[in-house]
């Protein structure tokens, strides 16, 4: 990990640029009025402009939120590995997201994963990960975040892998401890 003092769970903020993707490009013509509400109690207002960044656990809950309001039928995993999806397209649709994406698909998936930690830390204020290379297509991935979202960032990963080139792209929790989370991430050769 990263050396540095940890940033306190009340501090931890994600930026605007991960609202956006998928509040604005991710969902795009699926927030219905009943989603936008529990939203704005919830304290993001997706109709008015969004705020340079938001509280993590703000964030966890709003995705809790919007999973069970746009895949109501079902299973909560698969609502937010339906999540992760639309939020990895949409996070492409915005000024850093392009830009980023473009990299990584020049990149291919060895180099991309290789990138994560530093791909993974611009999106927000607090994380720290550490890569350990486990074969020429796979790698642990040890963050200090544990997401209460099943299934969520393990899409999120195999949709990155995707869009950087990698076939069956396969992300694997290896563990949850002491606020950390190691996944396993596969792919193979096109």
């Amino acid at each position: 990990m990263k050396p540095g003092k940890p940033v306190p769970l009340a501090e931890r903020l994600v930026y605007i640029q991960v609202v956006e993707g998928l509040l604005q490009h991710g969902l795009r013509g699926r927030l219905s009025p009943r989603l936008r509400l529990r939203l704005r109690q919830a304290g993001i207002d997706v109709d008015r402009p969004l705020l340079p960044a938001y509280p993590v656990t703000l964030w966890v809950h709003c995705l809790r939120i919007i999973a069970e309001e746009t895949w109501p039928s079902v299973p909560l995993e698969q609502a937010f590995r339906n999540l992760a999806t639309a939020h990895v397209e949409g996070y492409g649709q915005t000024l850093i997201g392009r830009a980023v994406y473009g990299v990584m698909r020049l990149l291919g998936p060895r180099r991309l994963v290789q990138r994560l930690p530093q791909t993974l830390r611009a999106t927000d204020n607090y994380t720290e990960a550490l890569l350990t290379e486990r074969g020429p297509t796979a790698y642990e991935l040890r963050m200090n975040s544990a997401l209460d979202c099943p299934g969520y960032s393990e899409a999120l990963f195999e949709g990155l892998l995707r869009m950087g080139g990698g076939e069956s792209p396969h992300a694997t929790t290896l563990s949850v401890e002491d606020g950390h989370t190691t996944y396993l991430l596969t792919w193979t050769e096109r």
